[in-house]
């Protein structure tokens, strides 16, 4: 053992002798310390349990930490949620919102594809902007139809057909897909080609609260409408 690491444990067991009680004022420092029971090899009842106790302890400050950055993510992406909303609700015509929205989605979403398909009004959104208009009681939405009577944002793997349909010749490369109703309006459909990125059971609040800031912007565009023609 060298000079330096003697003088350093000289130093740590002096200053126990003199703080007897240093351990009863910092009880997390016990997780970290091993004993050896005097029985030796043979290990005690307790010391199982305390080594039971202890490995829970980490998992439990793992799931914890864990928490916390979900935590965190979620926070920012608030955020920015809500300044995209702010930016959104602010766009002159249509076409901006939509432009910007996609966008939005392709970047905030780490998404590589996009089908934003409205029902009741056509908006001439610029190429990039992936915008379709169908009617509701069109037969090619009959296989959507049960989704969005329902009224949730799903998560997951579509079959082939739901695909091919959103995405087109690029459905092959879609692994995985959430699929947001919006009212009455239309649905938004986001996809990726990591098989992981939409997952059953994920959160989708933050995709919701855009399909409700998208169906709020086309309530607006209709008196809009009203008005020129009277």
């Amino acid at each position: 053992m060298s000079d330096k690491n003697r003088s350093i444990e000289d130093i740590v067991s002096r200053y126990l002798r003199q703080n007897p009680d240093f351990l009863e004022q910092e009880p997390s420092l016990l997780k970290h310390m091993e004993l050896s029971h005097a029985s030796g090899p043979a290990v005690s009842l307790i010391e199982k349990q305390v080594q039971y106790l202890r490995k829970q302890n980490e998992m439990l400050e793992q799931k914890l930490n864990q928490l916390i950055q979900v935590a965190s993510d979620n926070e920012i992406l608030m955020r920015r949620v809500h300044s995209l909303t702010l930016e959104l609700m602010m766009m002159g015509d249509l076409a901006s919102f939509f432009d910007r929205l996609t966008e939005a989605l392709l970047e905030e979403f780490k998404a590589d594809i996009l089908n934003i398909t409205l029902f009741n009004i056509k908006v001439k959104a610029s190429p990039k902007t992936p915008m379709f208009y169908i009617k509701r009681n069109d037969p090619e939405m009959q296989q959507f139809q049960g989704h969005l009577e329902k009224g949730v944002s799903v998560c997951g793997r579509l079959n082939r057909n739901k695909r091919d349909y959103l995405f087109g010749t690029r459905a092959q490369w879609v692994q995985s897909t959430v699929l947001v109703p919006m009212g009455d309006d239309g649905m938004l459909a986001v996809g990726s080609s990591d098989p992981a990125r939409f997952y059953p059971g994920m959160g989708t609040l933050f995709l919701d609260l855009l399909a409700r800031v998208v169906v709020s912007r086309l309530a607006l565009e209709v008196p809009q409408k009203q008005r020129k023609t009277a």
